[in-house]
Order: C-alpha cells, then sequence, then structure tokens
C-alpha cells in the first residue's frame, strides 16, 4: 500500500497489515483518513465519535445535516448495531453484503446518535474490499465520499488530496491510502425505517436485485 502522511507530506510503502493498523491508529485518535472503496474514495472517521464525524462535513465543506454512511465488517456487526425490529429484514439482504448496498436502519448503539443526532439512524454497508472490512473491524467507520461538495469525486488519490486540501489545512486530517482502483459510482442506499422499505438512492446495485429480497420495495422517486 502506499500512504500519504498529509502532516508531513512524505509518501511510504507499507505492506497491508502495517498500513491498516496506522489507519486504524489515526482513526481511534478522532482523525481523519482518505482511502479508496469498492465504490469511490471515501473520507473516513470513527463513527461513534461526534466530533470525528462533524469533521467529514467539516473538510467537505457542507452542514453535518447529512449523515455519513457507515463502513462496517460482517452482517453479525449489523444486528448487533441494529435495534431488534431492524434485525430480521436486514437478514432478508444479508446475502448482498459484502457489497455496494447501504441499508437505513435505527441503530441502539451510541453510533446512531454520533452519525445522526436526530433521528438516531444509520445507513450500513459491508464493504467488498477484505481490507476495508479489516480496517472497520470492531471500528465501525463514518465514510462520506471524498470531494469538496459539490464536485465529483476523483478517482486518483492525489487529485483527491488535492481536492480536500487545496487553500485549507485541516489538522485532523492525517493519511490517505492508495490501494488499487476505484469505481465512480456510489452504493444503492435503501430505507429500512421507511413502510414500505424504498431506494433513495439508486446506486452500483440494481433495484430488481434488491426487490427479489424486499417484496413491496419502493423505487427511488
Amino acid at each position: 500500500m502506499v500512504v500519504y502522511d498529509l502532516r508531513t507530506g512524505h509518501v511510504w510503502e507499507r505492506d497491508e497489515a502495517a498500513a491498516i493498523e496506522w489507519a486504524r491508529s489515526e482513526l481511534r485518535d478522532g482523525r481523519c483518513v482518505i482511502a479508496p472503496t469498492d465504490t469511490v474514495f471515501g473520507l473516513l472517521a470513527d463513527a461513534r465519535n461526534p466530533l470525528a464525524v462533524a469533521h467529514i462535513a467539516h473538510i467537505k465543506g457542507r452542514t453535518s445535516a447529512t449523515p455519513p454512511p457507515v463502513l462496517i465488517d460482517s452482517v453479525a456487526m449489523a444486528e448487533r448495531l441494529a435495534t431488534p425490529p431492524m434485525r430480521q429484514p436486514l437478514l432478508r439482504i444479508a446475502d448482498l453484503w459484502p457489497g455496494p448496498l447501504s441499508v437505513i436502519v435505527d441503530i441502539e448503539d451510541p453510533l446512531g446518535r454520533s452519525v445522526n443526532p436526530v433521528l438516531g439512524t444509520a445507513a450500513l454497508r459491508v464493504p467488498a474490499v477484505p481490507w476495508l472490512r479489516a480496517l472497520c473491524r470492531d471500528l465501525p467507520l463514518a465514510a462520506s465520499s471524498a470531494n469538496r461538495h459539490g464536485i465529483a469525486t476523483a478517482t486518483r488519490v492525489e487529485e483527491v488530496i488535492e481536492s480536500l486540501c487545496s487553500g485549507a489545512h485541516f489538522s485532523y486530517l492525517t493519511l490517505a491510502i492508495d490501494y488499487g482502483t476505484v469505481g465512480s459510482t456510489g452504493s444503492t442506499v435503501i430505507d429500512m425505517t421507511r413502510q414500505p422499505p424504498t431506494v433513495v438512492r439508486q446506486g452500483a446495485l440494481a433495484y430488481d436485485v434488491i426487490a427479489k429480497r424486499l417484496p413491496g420495495l419502493r423505487a427511488a422517486p
């Protein structure tokens, strides 16, 4: 992996395990990290740390009112985080994880109020990339697209760094990881807290695929 230390400008080659541990250390300390995901480059923070989550919005130059999705390492973690009524619906789509599907559910963990103080919900996703699941093992990560608000997300890490850091210095944005390629399409987002469940953003996963598991699923407006 290539790791960019944004504090010093140094670029380091690290093996996967060392890079993951370095990033996890920064995230546990309340800092933000840029990393490729299975959809687009993401801006990551500890989802249980409200200040770290707020840093994401500040870096992107947008209001904190838009809750970021949360990356988790497994369906089992989703079950632990979700309220009991949400667990059975989650299991209906469990075979679509890992993959580009984010599912909004009611959360009983403090994480819910951290990412969404008003509703206590979160959009959970299990990423398809194994190393990214290792990064969020027992450390759910708020993960917004790594771009300034209103600007498309770049597909090269150098462009992402330039976009987010140009003209500004954020002491809490400390690392960027480059590892493989990313796509340009975000995940499909469904809201399980609505009845019927509703697609609120059409992304990489087709509506028909999800509707087979959730009869009555409402399509995106």
